[in-house]
């Protein structure tokens, strides 16, 4: 699936825009294949699209089953990082939990936590974009 929006150019990175992800079961699937698509048509290297995709679903997914319907997923990059945000209409924080060993869910965040570089959230009304960067070292040049 191409970028709804053709990637731009910003200070050295790109920048790709979804605009409409599905609050539907199948959000998870468009938000890995909009990422992936997206991040080796830049040349980012594969380890780079295989962490950024990990997370893009979680982040989905957190979207989709914790608050109102997404609103966009966002990725850019440039020689030193990939960033991902999902927004939703929530305004709750997201929380990280230890669930137990029994409980199949809640280990989205958990997840993003230990693969991604840093995360956080920001309120922007009506809702919230919770976001994460994933560490990659290119030359310059390379996006």
């Amino acid at each position: 699936m191409p970028p709804s929006t053709p990637p731009e150019h910003f200070a050295g990175g790109c920048l790709a825009v979804l605009d409409d992800v599905p609050a539907t079961g199948s959000a998870c699937g468009v938000g890995r294949r909009f990422v992936a698509e997206t991040l080796r048509g830049w040349g980012v290297p594969e380890p780079i699209v295989e962490v950024s995709v990990l997370v893009t679903s979680e982040l989905v997914a957190n979207a989709v089953n914790h608050a109102a319907p997404p609103g966009y997923l966002q990725v850019r990059a440039d020689h030193k990082l990939v960033r991902i945000e999902v927004s939703d209409a929530s305004e709750r924080e997201p929380r990280m939990v230890l669930p137990g060993a029994a409980t199949a869910g809640g280990r989205g965040l958990l997840l993003i936590d230990r693969l991604a570089s840093r995360w956080g959230w920001d309120a922007r009304p009506p809702g919230k974009v919770v976001w994460c960067d994933v560490r990659i070292m290119l030359p310059p040049d390379r996006l």
